[in-house]
């Protein structure tokens, strides 16, 4: 544990994991949260595998994701991306209960959509940079930890990572939060040795 910041626990326990789901983001969701919204709200661990994002193309966004949480947490947050229509389009399933696996597909067999995404609200202080990942921190789940520790939405305008380089990836993100969730976050991510570019 770094000093002086509490860094979220990678667990480890025997939580249903997805080894890797790789979901298509619609370019009309480009500038909402929705991994940031996977974690606070259904407090699931994710860590942002592979990505590649880009707001000004006409293409959707992907991400690998790589996911834990109970078998409540999986299927809620999959109800919510079936809700927004992100096409969830590889899921390789770890050590997930085989009844929890059926529901899953269930959920995927019955996409719904909303028409729009909730503004969010009593986050006035925005910070838009970009953070290098390095590749030995492929495995740490980075922005999950600003998620789940500092309580900030995180909104990936671009991404380019990818585990099949031997490049680092970098992220354009936006934070939403009150001035002191912004300082802290951002104190996290220098602490951690990554560099961000104001």
């Amino acid at each position: 544990m770094i000093q002086g910041i509490g860094l979220m626990n990678v667990s480890t326990t025997v939580n249903p994991t997805l080894d890797c789901i790789r979901i298509r983001v619609p370019q009309e969701y480009y500038g909402q949260p929705i991994v940031s919204r996977l974690i606070s709200r259904y407090d699931l661990t994710i860590n942002i595998a592979a990505a590649a994002f880009e707001a000004e193309t006409k293409e959707d966004g992907w991400f690998n994701l790589e996911i834990q949480g109970s078998c409540q947490q999986l299927e809620a947050g999959f109800a919510y991306l079936q809700e927004l229509g992100v096409e969830i389009e590889q899921l390789n399933l770890k050590t997930v209960p085989q009844e929890c696996v059926e529901n899953l597909q269930i959920l995927l067999n019955s996409p719904k959509k909303v028409d729009d995404l909730n503004a969010i609200q009593g986050q006035t202080t925005r910070a838009k940079f970009q953070v290098c990942i390095p590749k030995n921190y492929r495995s740490f789940p980075v922005i999950a930890g600003l998620v789940s520790c500092y309580g900030i939405t995180v909104n990936i305008v671009r991404a380019l990572f990818n585990t099949n380089t031997e490049n680092d990836g970098w992220f354009d993100l936006e934070l939403w939060g009150d001035r002191e969730q912004i300082v802290y976050g951002l104190r996290y991510l220098k602490q951690l040795g990554l560099q961000i570019w104001l």
